[in-house]
């Protein structure tokens, strides 16, 4: 279903969780985005990370305020682990929902990512879901590395109970860095997913943590959207190697499959990341 917008009308919300010494790389991602995503209208939610520096935040508003982005953070500072910011998406959503700002579309994503192309403007404005939605594998014993955690997790459990009259065959996975959903579906998702996660059971057993968010997000927008739902690709793609070569990423435009790296922002010296910013000063000098 298409969007009935146009490029300049589209308000997007950015929820990501950011951890940091400094703000380099998310003010890089803020320029990023800006170049890119231009002329949409960008409102950026940020939850810092416990573990970062302690002026992170006062110096991205600083920041913020000099060049002119829209953020706002969450009052609450969760904690957070690489595999899982399950707890941060909590706070985003509850920010953005008591926020006085009307959105068309919700975008989340982390603060190692870059997009590469301004063609996912077009993805956002020509599709209404982004989001990896494949059937979940609800067994204790799978290829998956965090299939046990997961299948041990009782929130899972009781929302299949409660939401999938017990049918775990209707819990869906996949990525979700780069999931992108109209702002009349996230204000349902985001009261159902804090209803049902927003908790304190991974502090409680640490040992517990796995990536929730693959499986939550995707099993509830499959739930509100219709069992046969089918969703577009996020806009951001994992590389599966570490070294990505500039040709795979024109590769990757020209497929349209993906509009942004996760991770690529974490290696500075790297030729994809000066190949990205080649093509950010392309794409600015264009605009």
């Amino acid at each position: 279903m298409a969007a009935d917008l146009s490029p300049s009308t589209m308000r997007l919300a950015l929820l990501s969780p950011i951890h940091g010494q400094s703000i380099d790389h998310i003010a890089r991602q803020l320029e990023n985005y800006r170049v890119f995503l231009a002329p949409f209208e960008l409102h950026h939610y940020f939850h810092v990370s416990l573990e970062s520096h302690p002026d992170l935040q006062s110096e991205l508003t600083a920041f913020a305020e000099r060049e002119g982005h829209s953020i706002v953070f969450t009052q609450r500072q969760q904690p957070t682990w690489r595999p899982c910011t399950a707890y941060a998406l909590c706070e985003l959503i509850k920010t953005a929902l008591a926020d006085h700002q009307t959105h068309d579309k919700v975008l989340v994503h982390t603060d190692t990512d870059l997009l590469v192309s301004a063609k996912a403007k077009d993805q956002l404005q020509n599709h209404r879901i982004g989001c990896g939605n494949k059937a979940f594998r609800y067994e204790k014993k799978s290829a998956w590395k965090w299939s046990a955690r997961a299948h041990a997790d009782p929130r899972l459990k009781r929302f299949a109970l409660e939401m999938l009259d017990g049918d775990v065959s209707k819990l869906r996975s996949g990525r979700v860095c780069g999931a992108y959903i109209p702002w009349s579906v996230f204000k349902t998702f985001g009261v159902i997913y804090n209803y049902f996660f927003k908790d304190d059971y991974f502090k409680r057993k640490p040992h517990r943590i796995w990536p929730l968010a693959e499986v939550a997000i995707p099993s509830i927008l499959h739930l509100l959207e219709g069992q046969n739902a089918s969703f577009q690709p996020p806009l951001i793609k994992v590389p599966k190697i570490k070294k990505v070569s500039c040709k795979s990423i024109d590769q990757m435009i020209k497929r349209r499959d993906a509009f942004g790296l996760k991770k690529i922002a974490r290696d500075t010296d790297s030729e994809a990341f000066h190949y990205v910013m080649h093509l950010q000063a392309q794409a600015a000098g264009e605009a």
